[in-house]
């Protein structure tokens, strides 16, 4: 099921329809924050991948990369509709938080 999600979020990328959160928008002003074309591509270039689900709040931790080869994260949301809430590069913001140099396992405690 989660891999439909992922291409039902591939699909409203694509057709420039999905909707990204006002905290989205807000993290672009504060920091390196991948774009609307780095999300596209995370989600339907790349091959990306599951690396956290909260299932009682209905959102998925995708890892992907950029077009420019950066690893990126996309939190979304997919109910009741496909929402982008945030999104980054965890090699720039908090590498910290990551147990491997792919930025897909979190270490201990650490949550989003």
């Amino acid at each position: 099921m989660n891999h439909q999600i992922i291409a039902e979020l591939c699909i409203e990328a694509a057709a420039e329809t999905l909707v990204y959160s006002d905290h989205y928008k807000h993290q672009m002003e504060r920091r390196s924050t991948p774009s609307r074309a780095d999300i596209t591509h995370m989600l339907c270039e790349d091959a990306p991948q599951i690396i956290d689900e909260e299932t009682e709040r209905d959102r998925l931790l995708i890892w992907g990369t950029a077009a420019d080869g950066r690893i990126g994260h996309v939190l979304c949301s997919y109910y009741p509709e496909y929402r982008v809430i945030t999104a980054y590069f965890p090699g720039d913001t908090e590498p910290y938080k990551w147990v491997d140099t792919n930025y897909r396992v979190r270490r201990s405690g650490q949550e989003e």
